[in-house]
């Protein structure tokens, strides 16, 4: 009788971390590459995404990733208590608003300008307030500008694309791209003006983890599902170069 008793409360376990997780697990992020870049065929890669990739693999549930604005990301990934969102930088503002799953990648946000435009010996943000800069649309970085002094229409530029940035730059259209180092160190490459952009300013406050998260709604079973995944995707990836990185 207490074995019986025993498997009937396995079972009742085991199905209630089944009832608590949908059959599609909807995940949102935005093309930010080289963290999560659509392909011409329309699949979508990159070092975040081959991250995640591998943490809903490891928890065995079925999904389907969509790249879609940033703003409009973090709405879509609020309707369903199951949806997912990445890659989004972890601050004390939106600790309350998302579960944190899982770290992927570190971020770092520096200036960029373009080759015309006289070097100093020591750029600091009151000097590059006299210039235009452009910067993605409801990002930290955004922020970061705007509580320094920036004001929109006048020396800065925010653009749902921050692709954008590099013809406008080389257009001359804007003097500097303020945003993640990776992600301009390879639209430059892209672009095949990789000595013509020079950094000039790292700014280490803004300096983030990128994080896999949850709705703040999510069933504690399905959390902890995704969670078990991570560590064990985590274990996998200090033994092996998974080509993204963050700080212990």
């Amino acid at each position: 009788m207490q074995y019986l008793i025993g498997s009937v409360i396995g079972l009742s376990s085991i199905f209630s971390v089944l009832a608590a997780t949908p059959a599609k697990v909807d995940i949102y992020t935005e093309h930010f590459p080289p963290y999560q870049i659509e392909q011409k065929n329309g699949s979508i890669t990159g070092l975040a995404t081959d991250i995640v990739r591998l943490i809903m693999w490891e928890a065995e549930l079925g999904y389907q990733i969509y790249m879609v604005p940033w703003t409009r990301a973090k709405a879509f990934s609020e309707k369903s208590p199951y949806s997912l969102l990445y890659s989004i930088a972890r601050t004390e503002q939106r600790e309350e608003n998302h579960v944190w799953i899982a770290p992927l990648c570190q971020l770092k946000i520096a200036f960029y300008k373009r080759a015309d435009i006289a070097n100093e010996q020591a750029w600091e943000i009151w000097r590059i307030k006299q210039y235009v800069v452009a910067v993605a649309a409801d990002q930290l970085s955004e922020n970061y500008l705007k509580a320094h002094g920036f004001v929109a229409d006048k020396n800065i530029l925010s653009i749902t694309n921050l692709d954008r940035a590099g013809e406008l730059l080389e257009r001359g259209r804007i003097d500097f791209i303020f945003g993640a180092e990776s992600f301009v160190d390879q639209m430059a490459a892209r672009m095949g003006v990789t000595e013509q952009w020079d950094k000039v300013l790292d700014i280490p406050e803004l300096s983030k983890t990128l994080y896999l998260t949850a709705n703040s709604n999510a069933p504690t079973e399905y959390i902890n599902r995704l969670r078990a995944a991570a560590e064990r995707v985590q274990m996998q990836r200090k033994k092996v170069d998974v080509g993204c990185h963050i700080d212990e």
